[in-house]
C-alpha cells in the first residue's frame, strides 16, 4: 500500500495527515497478518500457550477439584476469544480494526453536525485551508509600515506596544498550529496501528491470570486511542470554528489596505491556548480510562451530640451489663483457677490412698463395701520384719 508523499508548500498539512492515517492502517493490517500467519513466532507462541492451558485444565479435571460449570464456560469463551483475535483476520477486522480506526471519525462527524461546527467529510480540507490562510496573513503582515488604521485607532506608534514582533508571532502561531494538529493525531493514529499489529501476541496472554493484566492494558490502550481520536477531532473542530472567521476578517482588513496591529498576538494566543487544550484533553481521557477500581468517598464522621436522658439510660445499662475486665485481672483469674484445680486433684488422690480395705473387701472408715481387686488377696498386707527386729522390739 503506497502512502501519499509529503511535499512542501501547499497541501503540507493535508498530505501529512493522510500519510499518518495511511501508515496507521498499514501497520495495523499488515503487521497483524504478518504476526498471525501460520508458522510465525507469534502463532507458535499462542499455540504453545493454548496447549499449556488445555493441559492444565485436563490435569485439574483428573486430579484436582472439578471446575464449576461457570468456570468451564468462561474457559471455553477465553479459548474462543483468543483464537478469534489471534488467527481470524475477518472477525478481527470487523470487530476491532474498523471500529478503532474508522469509528472515531463517524462519532466526531455526528457530534460536529449536531453542534453546528460543520461535518467531518471535509475536515482535513478545512484544516489545510486554515493553514493556507495563516500563510497568506503572514505574507501580508500586520501593516506596520502602512500607517492606515481602522477608525483612527492610533498612530504608527501602536506597534511599539506589542509584546512580540509580528514575524515572530505569526511564525510561532503557525508552528503551534501544525505541531499540535500533527502531534496529537499522529500519536493516536500510530499508537492505534501499533496496538492492532500486536494483537496476535497479546491475545494469548488472556488465558492465564498472571498475564491477564497485560491484556487489560492493551485493551485500555485501544480505548484510549479511540476516545482520544474523538476528543482531538472535536477540539480541532472548535478551534476551526474560532479561527476560520477570524482569519477571514483579518485577510479582508489587510486586503483593504488597513493595518491589523493586534492580529499577531491574537493568533499566537489562540494557537497556544488550543495546543494546551489538546494536551489537557488527552491527559484527562488517559486519567479516566486507566483508572483502577471505583471511586469511593471516605465516611464522614458523625457530629457529636449531647446525650439526653432517654439516650443516656441505655448507655449506662450497657456499661453495667458489660464490665470492663483488664488483662492483668484475666491472667490472675486464670492462675487462680489452675491452682484450685490442682488442689482438688491432689485431695482426691490423698483420699484414695488413705482408704484401707480388709481382706474381705470391706472399707474401714464408714465407706461403702468395695470388692478387692483381682490379685490383691495374695499380696502382703503388713510390712516384712526380720527376726532380730522382732526380738529387739519384745525386749
Amino acid at each position: 500500500m503506497a502512502c501519499p508523499q509529503i511535499i512542501t508548500g501547499r497541501e503540507f498539512l493535508s498530505r501529512t495527515l493522510a500519510h499518518i492515517d495511511c501508515q496507521a492502517q498499514v501497520i495495523g493490517s499488515y503487521g497483524y497478518q504478518a504476526l498471525g500467519q501460520p508458522g510465525s513466532t507469534a502463532s507458535i507462541l499462542v499455540s504453545a500457550l493454548l496447549t499449556i492451558f488445555i493441559a492444565l485444565f485436563g490435569i485439574r479435571l483428573m486430579f484436582g477439584p472439578s471446575p464449576k460449570a461457570r468456570d468451564a464456560v468462561f474457559d471455553v469463551l477465553k479459548i474462543g476469544i483468543v483464537l478469534s483475535l489471534a488467527f481470524s483476520w475477518p472477525a478481527f477486522r470487523t470487530v476491532i480494526y474498523d471500529v478503532t480506526l474508522k469509528g472515531p471519525a463517524q462519532i466526531a462527524s455526528v457530534v460536529q453536525t449536531s453542534s453546528g461546527n460543520g461535518g467531518a467529510s471535509f475536515f482535513v480540507e478545512r484544516l489545510q485551508s486554515a493553514d493556507d490562510a495563516v500563510v497568506r496573513l503572514t505574507t501580508l503582515g500586520s501593516g506596520r509600515n502602512a500607517g492606515a488604521l481602522i477608525e483612527n485607532e492610533g498612530s504608527a506608534s501602536t506597534f511599539e506596544a506589542a509584546a512580540i514582533q509580528d514575524d515572530t508571532a505569526y511564525g510561532s502561531a503557525r508552528i503551534l498550529y501544525l505541531a499540535s494538529t500533527i502531534g496529537a493525531l499522529g500519536l493516536l493514529r500510530i499508537g492505534a496501528g501499533l496496538l492492532l499489529a500486536l494483537t496476535p501476541v497479546v491475545a494469548g496472554l488472556l488465558l492465564f491470570t498472571q498475564s491477564r493484566g497485560i491484556f487489560a492494558g492493551w485493551l485500555k490502550g485501544l480505548l484510549f486511542t479511540f476516545a482520544g481520536s474523538v476528543g482531538a477531532t472535536l477540539v480541532l473542530a472548535v478551534q476551526l470554528a474560532i479561527i476560520e472567521p477570524w482569519l477571514a476578517d483579518a485577510l479582508s482588513v489587510r486586503g483593504l489596505g488597513y493595518a491589523t496591529p493586534a492580529a499577531p498576538t491574537e493568533l499566537l494566543a489562540i494557537t497556544l491556548a488550543f495546543a494546551l487544550v489538546q494536551l489537557a484533553m488527552l491527559w484527562l481521557l488517559a486519567k479516566i480510562l486507566f483508572y483502577r477500581g471505583w471511586l469511593t468517598l471516605p465516611d464522614l464522621p458523625e457530629p457529636l451530640q449531647p446525650l439526653t436522658g432517654d439516650r443516656q439510660a441505655p448507655l449506662v445499662e450497657r456499661q453495667r451489663a458489660e464490665p470492663i475486665v483488664l488483662r492483668a485481672e484475666r491472667i490472675s483469674n486464670s492462675i487462680e483457677k489452675s491452682i484450685r484445680r490442682e488442689r482438688q486433684i491432689s485431695n482426691q488422690r490423698f483420699d484414695q490412698t488413705s482408704v484401707v480395705t480388709t481382706s474381705g473387701g470391706q472399707r474401714i472408715g464408714g465407706g461403702a463395701v468395695e470388692s478387692a481387686r483381682l490379685g490383691n488377696s495374695y499380696r502382703r498386707s503388713n510390712l516384712r520384719r526380720s527376726r532380730a527386729a522382732t526380738m529387739r522390739d519384745q525386749q
